[in-house]
């Protein structure tokens, strides 16, 4: 889901500048760890995911070689993080709640990548929106090079518009319970990229282009997926065991021999 959640953080730290940050793809274990421990905070605070003995929140598209994780780095720290799941073998989580909206998408020939599990370590609100906005341009051009052409969005109503307003999204549907946030209320915010050009918003977007090293795809390893996979096996099993209506979509266990599946697109 496309939220606005916060993690504590001291008020000591300062907030950083926009040449302090790292915005990159996650492209290790331990950032990857780093962002999942940093979404399972932010969310079980927020009421948004039940507690799990690991501290970590994934969802099954992270282990689709269609997504990727973008991270906020401040003197080595992940301190905010999104992840950028492009439509391909299973679908989008947000089909769960608006699979006619999406499908009609489709069937006009484009390609749209969904935002989610968005979180940030600093509890104030401006300096998390602040950082969505330094990381929307990671997402956006990640998403294009990926061939998309634009972003879906699942968010709390009430922060729907911070996302119009400032980021260029619209909605494109009514407010649905969100079965992968413990049910809380969401809204579907589209963003098309050709909609934008010649806007003041797409300069913000595209304007300063990442190099092609920086938006290259990043293939998990086969033992970072075998650890993670496990992990993310044992929390849905319990989930699945004491509410298994929670689940969204077929239930299936990560395997190492589908793993690298190279028909996943």
């Amino acid at each position: 889901m496309f939220v606005s959640v916060a993690s504590e953080w001291s008020d000591k730290n300062r907030a950083p500048a926009k040449s302090d940050l790292d915005i990159t793809i996650a492209r290790t274990r331990s950032e990857l760890y780093e962002a999942f421990q940093l979404v399972y905070n932010a969310y079980t605070r927020a009421g948004l995911e039940k507690e799990n003995k690991f501290g970590l929140r994934m969802v099954k598209y992270h282990f689709l070689p269609t997504t990727e994780v973008m991270i906020g780095k401040l003197e080595g720290i992940v301190v905010s993080t999104a992840t950028l799941i492009v439509d391909g073998e299973l679908g989008l989580p947000a089909e769960s709640m608006y699979g006619d909206t999406i499908e009609d998408l489709r069937n006009c020939g484009k390609r749209f990548a969904e935002v989610g599990c968005l979180a940030d370590c600093r509890a104030s609100p401006a300096r998390f929106f602040q950082m969505i906005k330094t990381l929307a341009s990671l997402l956006a051009q990640t998403a294009e090079a990926r061939g998309c052409q634009g972003l879906l969005a699942a968010t709390h109503p009430r922060h729907a518009r911070f996302y119009v307003r400032q980021l260029g999204f619209e909605r494109v549907g009514g407010i649905r319970n969100c079965p992968y946030a413990q049910g809380n209320p969401a809204v579907p915010l589209l963003l098309e990229f050709d909609k934008l050009r010649g806007t003041k918003i797409h300069d913000q977007l595209f304007g300063k282009r990442f190099s092609e090293a920086a938006l290259a795809p990043y293939v998990w390893s086969e033992s970072t997926r075998e650890h993670f996979s496990a992990i993310w096996n044992q929390i849905e099993n319990v989930n699945h065991r004491s509410e298994p209506s929670a689940l969204v979509g077929p239930t299936f266990n990560l395997q190492p021999s589908c793993m690298h599946n190279p028909n996943l697109s």
